[in-house]
């Protein structure tokens, strides 16, 4: 049997953003080295440093590929008759931080090593590093597409691996709460696929020229094009200028604040029940269009777990929103299975004394209302995950009880949300029993 390459042993990359920032969060707590794994410019070093700014910690990023041995051992000097090494001024000496370290399987060997045996032992001849300091290392995947120095897999051991990738939901999750230009937001929320020809750090770098702009620099597509033009190909300069007219839209506050502090009457309730009011429907669709990366996304889990997404607050949010938007928010949350933990139904109450039992109650009355499909739709979720895991499929299987509470949930689903259903079922070759 063939051995699994080390890429293949490992689960698949973390996207960066939120839970990304949850794992660097943990190592730090846990003074661990961290070795980030990705292509270039999608933001490890960026995530890193806001991650020190939420933990409100100092951040120092070395570039390994540009330094010599002195910029990180020392020059050597002697004292009292004896060679020791005096302390890169760059090297932390005190309080807290992460020392991050780039480009470590391109730099040359003669600082791979020492930077090895600071990340690894915390130390580099008579320096120390100070107890609230961490290191953490970014290196590029070893494939043919970078010139990289191999890392020995028993030296890899000594970390805590992370294989990152660009994720245009987390991209754009970060983007809005980071005040990225909203033309560039605009474009990512339009292509699907904008992260394959250009990474995400030169889109931020786009928006960065943007947000310099003049009004009276919007109208002169020439130094448009010049400029923006030094950072992306043609055709992405043409899409991005064919959203000239979004660019000025801005909403007043925080789209994540609406998941954790909304309820009727506040001050964000007032804003939201204002552009209903004049018909603003540009906003609202740039609310919407900007919270379904961050409700159908991986963040959502982690916004939960911090407990800034509560139910409450979203469905205090959708009651105040238009039919189709309200259900374009609710598709999004309800199909999220890292959000399943929102509601009190789970799917062993589904497959054990469903009929006339509590969790039947509740999938009846929130079938009957609009406004809780949501609800509905996390349920399913979490279900056909719980049915998708092996050993759970192989006991449905086998119960008739099982398969006789899956009979009587079906019937009382939406369409949609019980189509959905039918199709892990028929994957699985799991034949409800209708009830009688």
């Amino acid at each position: 049997m063939t051995k699994p390459s080390h890429a293949e042993s490992r689960y698949p990359a973390i996207p960066v953003g939120p839970r990304l920032e949850a794992v660097l969060e943990l190592a730090y707590r846990a003074r661990r080295p961290v070795l980030l794994e990705g292509p270039t410019g999608i933001g490890k070093s960026d995530v890193v440093r806001h991650v020190a700014a939420k933990l409100g910690i100092s951040t120092v990023v070395l570039d390994l590929s540009l330094l010599e041995p002195p910029d990180l051992v020392g020059l050597p000097v002697i004292q009292n008759g004896r060679t020791a090494y005096a302390t890169p001024q760059a090297l932390p000496q005190d309080g807290a931080g992460i020392l991050m370290l780039e480009e470590l399987n391109r730099a040359e060997r003669y600082i791979q090593q020492p930077a090895l045996q600071l990340l690894t032992a915390r130390r580099l001849h008579e320096y120390e590093l100070p107890p609230g300091w961490v290191c953490f290392a970014a290196i590029n995947p070893e494939t043919a597409e970078y010139q990289v120095t191999a890392l020995d897999r028993a030296l890899r051991a000594r970390f805590l691996e992370i294989s990152v990738r660009a994720d245009r939901a987390s991209w754009l999750a970060w983007a809005q709460l980071s005040s990225v230009h909203p033309g560039v937001v605009a474009l990512a929320q339009a292509h699907e696929r904008i992260f394959e020809e250009i990474p995400p750090r030169t889109w931020t770098y786009a928006a960065h020229v943007l947000a310099a702009l003049r009004p009276e620099d919007l109208e002169n597509q020439a130094l448009l094009r010049d400029a923006l033009g030094g950072y992306l190909p043609p055709a992405w300069v043409e899409s991005l200028l064919a959203t000239r007219s979004a660019w000025a839209q801005k909403l007043p506050f925080d789209v994540r604040a609406l998941l954790a502090d909304y309820t009727a009457g506040s001050a964000l309730a007032k804003e939201i029940q204002g552009y209903r009011e004049r018909g603003q429907t540009d906003r609202l669709d740039e609310l919407v269009t900007r919270l379904v990366p961050l409700l159908e996304g991986p963040e959502a889990g982690v916004l939960i777990q911090k407990r800034q997404l509560s139910l409450a607050a979203f469905e205090a949010l959708t009651a105040d929103l238009p039919g189709d938007q309200r259900e374009r928010l609710q598709a999004a949350l309800g199909g999220n299975p890292t959000a399943t933990a929102l509601i009190d139904v789970t799917p062993q109450q589904l497959l054990q004394s469903y009929p006339g039992s509590a969790a039947e109650k509740k999938i009846l009355a929130w079938r009957a209302d609009p406004r809780l499909s949501h609800r509905t739709g996390l349920a399913v979720t979490a279900l056909r995950a719980h049915l998708e895991q092996q050993a759970n499929a192989v006991e449905v299987k086998r119960s008739n009880v099982v398969r006789i509470c899956l009979g009587q949930l079906l019937p009382q689903l939406p369409e949609a949300q019980a189509m959905g259903l039918v199709v892990t079922l028929k994957k699985l070759g799991i034949t409800p029993v209708r009830p009688q």
